[in-house]
């Protein structure tokens, strides 16, 4: 470790054993960085952070680093410190998102603060003649009583569907739109729950005990379900050439591409292909349908960066510079141009929430050095720096 590194693990070693740390050592610091000491002592954030100190990066990456002051929050994954810190202890500590970059096979860590999240919950209900309902307009209200299921939205985030015992057992379908940079959660009337993200589509039966199964139907995007146990009556997912099939389960479908992607949280789910193939997941598989060839493969796989957004968190495990813009255009409804193929294929690692500005996101990722971004209406432009 260089004479700065030194220096930094020295004063949170202090700092943890609750010591004032060592005026000779602080005037050694920059103002900025004597600031974020401050801050640590300040909202008692020190506790951990001994945990980060042997994973100090020697290659220090302090100048390419121009980090937002952070909030007070801490939503870091311990998973995530296997990338290695770069010696922005403090602001790994308080910030509330990471993200990382890698060059030549070394981690380049990038803090993200925590801004005040925007009001997202915006959705489109179209009711069985077809009218539309905007959900964002009408908070708090009870939107009718369809053949003794009432529907209700509550504070502009949940729209709830219950049945009383005189509920007609005939199929009526509502229909849930999300815009891009939304998302809405959805009650059925059996209990199930539905988180549909960013520009999606989901076909329901208004009383889903109606039928001898429960089926919806995920015309495009994504979502994430929590479907109530009912042994008699399977619940069964449409989903762009793949039914998902389940008692009582917590899964996450994703139709955003050419591939349907089923990814299995809790309890066990059957996904069957349009061409009749069946494979059986367990928790922490995932059934992958390539529309294009037809093949239903069955994978193990780490779920976290799968439904993550169910939490409002993004998460990033080696994807691309395409593969990120392609989330962050979603969940910020914007167009991403890039004007060179070739930083398409620059990775990333890390955690990331949602943010008011998405500025704040495309600064953050431009201190790696390689990328730069304009913004121009809704497009952002990706350009190699």
């Amino acid at each position: 470790m260089n004479a700065k590194e030194n220096i930094w693990v020295e004063v949170i070693q202090q700092l943890n054993n609750n010591e004032l740390p060592n005026q000779q050592l602080l005037e050694q610091l920059s103002l900025e960085e004597r600031e974020l000491i401050d801050a640590l002592q300040a909202d008692k954030m020190i506790a951990g952070a001994n945990h980060l100190i042997n994973a100090i990066n020697e290659d220090s990456a302090w100048n390419k680093v121009r980090s937002n002051f952070p909030a007070k929050t801490v939503k870091l994954m311990p998973r995530l410190l296997r990338y290695a810190a770069i010696f922005l202890l403090p602001v790994l500590i308080l910030a509330g998102g990471v993200l990382y970059y890698t060059k030549n096979n070394q981690p380049v860590e990038l803090s993200l603060a925590k801004l005040q999240a925007t009001d997202h919950h915006k959705a489109t209900l179209i009711l069985a003649d077809g009218s539309k309902v905007e959900l964002s307009e009408n908070p708090n209200k009870q939107l009718g009583d369809v053949a003794g299921t009432s529907i209700t939205n509550k504070n502009k985030e949940l729209l709830s569907y219950k049945t009383d015992g005189s509920a007609s057992t005939e199929q009526i379908f509502n229909k849930l739109i999300i815009p891009r940079g939304a998302e809405y959660k959805l009650a059925l009337a059996d209990g199930t729950t539905v988180i549909i993200n960013s520009a999606s589509v989901l076909r329901f039966p208004v009383n889903i005990n109606a039928a001898s199964s429960r089926d919806v139907y995920l015309e495009k995007g994504e979502a994430y379900f929590q479907v109530a146990k009912n042994p008699n009556k399977p619940f069964i997912v449409h989903a762009n050439g793949m039914d998902v099939k389940v008692l009582g389960t917590t899964f996450n479908v994703n139709t955003y591409t050419k591939t349907t992607r089923t990814t299995l949280v809790e309890g066990k789910v059957e996904a069957k292909s349009a061409n009749n193939q069946i494979t059986v997941l367990s928790p922490n598989q995932q059934a992958i349908f390539n529309q294009q060839t037809n093949a239903l493969i069955k994978a193990d796989v780490d779920v976290m960066p799968y439904v993550a957004w169910a939490n409002g968190k993004i998460v990033f495990e080696e994807a691309t510079l395409d593969e990120v813009m392609d989330q962050l255009s979603l969940w910020y409804d914007y167009d991403v141009e890039f004007q060179s193929d070739k930083i398409k294929q620059i990775h990333f690692s890390g955690e990331i929430e949602r943010y008011s500005d998405i500025k704040v996101i495309l600064n953050i990722i431009e201190q790696t050095g390689g990328v730069k971004f304009s913004i121009k209406n809704r497009r952002i432009y990706v350009d190699q720096r």
